[in-house]
């Protein structure tokens, strides 16, 4: 019997160790192949030199070799697994300079579409939900035509506008700084006006044509839109004019390595008091630097501020002790911190937190010191490869606004 493919249950396909089992049927094939079917196997199985000549089985010699050719050679290997694994095709995230600029042009076709209908449609003032006019005259059937193309046109154009807009809030690289310049729940609500808007002048069959409030809720959304993109660009311009400015990016830093990372210490620092100097211990006493960074909590700080301006922003300190009057808290955001590293930045950092906070030996604050320069040359090695590469993808614009991937992730959405 040939081996056949077997149905196994929903909870087992989920499972790969199942999957990747051969059938049944196929052992069964091997096995008549083979001749262990024959036989009961291990002691009671017939001896192949005694039964030749009596059953006609082949010999040992005849086995290895037939006409010529290695009999094992045509054998169908054991568990024979019927199980195809397709790997799963991921499209890549869309660029954000073709999501801006495809979403400005489908606002500025909604828009171009809404202003010059209510400019040519006479009756977009005057006529009532009923179709009827002020003074009681209803509007001319031929008119009514002219107003359900005008307005299946604008409930397209309205609507693609709407799914960009939608697909550019979700695939934003950085959702964060957009919701800063406008709440989430602000955005939401706006979108919601708008398929209102969409619905009532649907559900009428768009008789009288656009009226002045359907229009002006449109061209306000439309507007809101290009002035939040407006000021994500020029916040986008301001951040990357500081960039420029910090000293730390380039330049020959030899011997001067831990003046470049308290540079860079001070890009990010949002703490209220100025950090100190970095200087390489040279007494047993610790310094102004590392006492002001031993109870951890401005490490937090700095971690969590580093995430949110990387290009992979995960991994931040959510839990942490802001009084840090007890010693075990210190400790405990020092080690939140020390973890917080190697889970997101990949960097195991070798020093007791304990002897930190209680400062009872020379050694503990060399390793602190150490663990703080490792820190953060990792960390900015990392941000400086990811503004690099940011810095030269904006520097050439792709001619063409999508390929056939992105067309595929927007009808996705």
């Amino acid at each position: 019997m040939r081996p056949q493919g077997t149905a196994f249950a929903d909870s087992a396909r989920a499972r790969d160790s199942v999957m990747s089992l051969g059938s049944i049927a196929a052992l069964q094939y091997y096995f008549a192949r083979t001749g262990l079917l024959d036989g009961k196997g291990a002691q009671m199985a017939k001896d192949r030199k005694t039964s030749s000549t009596t059953a006609g089985a082949v010999s040992e010699q005849s086995l290895g070799e037939e006409d010529g050719e290695n009999i094992w050679e045509s054998m169908a290997p054991p568990a024979v697994s019927t199980y195809r694994h397709k790997d799963p095709i991921t499209e890549p995230l869309p660029d954000m300079r073709i999501l801006r600029r495809q979403l400005r042009e489908a606002l500025g076709k909604a828009k171009t579409a809404v202003e010059k209908c209510t400019q040519e449609d006479v009756c977009a003032i005057t006529i009532t939900p009923d179709g009827e006019s002020s003074n009681g005259e209803t509007c001319p059937p031929s008119m009514q035509g002219w107003h359900e193309v005008q307005g299946l046109n604008i409930l397209d154009l309205v609507t693609l506008a709407i799914r960009q807009a939608r697909m550019y809030y979700v695939t934003h690289a950085h959702p964060q700084n957009l919701y800063a310049l406008r709440s989430e729940r602000e955005i939401r609500s706006d979108l919601y006006q708008v398929l209102d808007i969409l619905k009532r002048m649907a559900s009428r069959d768009f008789r009288g044509g656009v009226r002045v409030d359907e229009q002006s809720g449109i061209v306000a959304w439309i507007g809101g839109i290009q002035d939040l993109l407006s000021r994500e660009e020029q916040q986008e311009a301001e951040e990357l004019g500081r960039r420029n400015q910090w000293p730390w990016r380039d330049g020959d830093w030899s011997g001067r390595e831990r003046e470049r990372e308290w540079h860079f210490l001070r890009s990010f620092d949002v703490d209220s008091s100025p950090l100190p100097d970095w200087e390489f211990a040279t007494s047993p006493q610790p310094s102004a630097f590392l006492l002001a960074l031993s109870a951890g909590l401005r490490l937090i700080g700095l971690h969590n501020e580093m995430v949110k301006r990387s290009k992979r922003p995960f991994g931040e300190i959510t839990t942490f002790y802001t009084d840090l009057a007890k010693p075990y808290r210190r400790a405990e955001n020092l080690r939140y911190w020390a973890k917080a590293a190697e889970l997101r930045w990949e960097i195991k950092l070798n020093f007791n937190a304990l002897d930190v906070v209680h400062g009872e030996s020379e050694v503990a604050w060399q390793r602190f010191d150490q663990a703080i320069l490792a820190w953060c040359r990792r960390v900015r090695q990392e941000l400086s490869q990811d503004w690099a590469h940011v810095e030269s993808d904006s520097s050439t614009v792709p001619h063409t606004l999508c390929g056939a991937s992105d067309e595929k992730v927007v009808m996705a959405f």
